[in-house]
């Protein structure tokens, strides 16, 4: 989860950062590196390739900074020092800058975090601009094959008329299974398997820089059986998050958040608002991959009343983040919701996948172990580590590295674990094809039995009288 929107709106008005730090020293003011990780990206001049000197200062910035700010001290049970040796000499034979910042985003994957991680230049801006090189397809492995769950719009993959429920029979004329099978064992360490996952369906839509080709041949089967090849390109799309919400199936509520994005916070109260007066309300996780923990808990203090703990931050030296000599802080380590003048407290079902992380999951996974709601779908992510925003490495690139856990009051740590549903659903390829949402209807009849529950035990309280 980023806490670096927070962070910031609190230290604006430090306008003499600068001075401060000349005549101070950075350390001290700014133990954390939260003002300074966007500073000193010396990049390449008018795209050359890098030197070996910023190659070596990037490969020392990425290690002293994770060896010095890594959340666990032990390093997840690894051998820093040593996995810096092993790495340092694959890192710099690299055959392309491309390769380079790959063999990077490798070193830092033997933490086994998926919030730790190097971003090259290209994929650096791509995030700073909010968008992917992708050929926006969601896929997944299953029992019967790999099969198509989504096509973003206007990408390459819905051009080229890929629909829901697609199944992949070849990838670049490599059998579909076998391919995701030999790219997962490949794939980058991470948090869990289903992070693993996410990391070869990341590599099918970006693209290899080993291989350096925006190209994928693909050939599928579609729902009448009927067989397609297909050469598609990667494009750049831009990533458009929503807060969205309805009545369903009468007067049952359904919030759809894709991502908890900071600009998206002012909106949540009056989704909220929209909610007064249904019996129950359904708040759909699925596919977010996280973001802002503070609307994480803006929005968690809209179901509950009054305080309620939920748990803590855990940081390596178990204080809160702080700079300015101690004089600003990050907030407590004490997680505890406050509730709203007006909260809603009916029935709450939160739907979850194996692509709902970080902030998802503290949301899922928080109001599951105190009670306040069940969760329907497969396990998430299990990626619910915290960081305060990327930092700048010599040479362009970008270095997120994990500075917060979290320990929740109740219930297994998510990190490594993932959220696990009360009740766990599979969607199979006729559903895919049929664009029945298994998961989405399991809840509202989860609700409807809890509706008609309540009224039948209140005309039986009334009859007594």
């Amino acid at each position: 989860m980023n806490l670096m929107n927070t962070i910031w709106r609190r230290t604006r008005t430090v306008l003499g950062l600068g001075l401060c730090m000349a005549v101070i020293g950075c350390a001290a003011i700014d133990p954390q590196h939260v003002l300074t990780r966007q500073f000193g990206n010396s990049a390449p001049v008018d795209g050359k390739p890098l030197t070996t000197e910023l190659k070596q200062d990037a490969y020392q910035f990425v290690w002293n900074r994770v060896n010095e700010a890594y959340v666990d001290p032990q390093f997840n049970g690894v051998d820093w020092k040593q996995v810096g040796q092993v790495h340092y000499p694959r890192i710099m034979g690299s055959a392309s800058d491309a390769v380079f910042w790959r063999k990077l985003d490798e070193m830092v994957a033997e933490l086994g975090d998926a919030h730790t991680r190097v971003l090259s230049p290209q994929q650096y801006a791509n995030d700073k601009e909010r968008q992917s090189f992708t050929l926006g397809l969601n896929v997944a492995e299953t029992t019967e094959g790999i099969l198509v769950f989504g096509v973003a719009k206007d990408s390459a993959a819905e051009k080229a008329g890929i629909v829901v429920g697609d199944k992949l029979l070849e990838i670049d004329g490599v059998d579909a299974q076998l391919w995701w099978q030999q790219e997962r064992q490949k794939a980058r360490k991470n948090s869990t398997e289903r992070a693993r996952e996410k990391s070869v369906r990341r590599l099918l839509n970006g693209g290899d820089p080993e291989r350096d080709s925006n190209q994928l041949k693909l050939k599928i089967v579609m729902a009448d059986g009927s067989e397609r090849e297909l050469e598609m390109t990667r494009g750049i799309l831009p990533r458009k998050d929503s807060i969205t919400s309805q009545i369903q199936d009468g007067n049952i509520g359904y919030i759809k958040l894709t991502a908890f994005d900071q600009k998206l916070n002012g909106q949540i109260a009056e989704h909220f608002e929209k909610m007064k007066g249904t019996q129950a309300l359904i708040v759909d996780l699925r596919g977010n991959g996280g973001g802002s923990l503070g609307m994480a808990l803006n929005m968690m203090n809209h179901v509950v009343s009054g305080k309620v703990a939920i748990g803590e931050r855990k940081t390596r030296t178990g204080k809160p983040p702080s700079f300015m000599f101690g004089l600003i802080s990050a907030g407590s380590l004490k997680l505890e919701l406050k509730g709203v003048n007006q909260p809603y407290l009916n029935p709450l079902i939160v739907l979850v996948d194996s692509d709902s992380a970080s902030a998802s999951e503290f949301f899922s996974g928080s109001l599951q172990a105190i009670g306040r709601a069940q969760v329907f779908g497969s396990t998430s992510c299990g990626c619910l580590l915290g960081y305060m925003g990327y930092a700048n490495i010599p040479g362009g690139g970008g270095l997120a590295y994990s500075e917060m856990d979290f320990i929740p009051v109740a219930g297994k740590r998510v990190e490594g674990n993932g959220v696990v549903p009360d009740r766990m659903l599979l969607i199979s390829r006729a559903d895919l094809i049929a664009r029945k949402d298994v998961v989405l209807e399991a809840a509202l009849e989860k609700l409807r039995q809890a509706s008609r529950s309540i009224v039948e035990n209140a005309k039986d309280y009334a009859a007594k009288d």
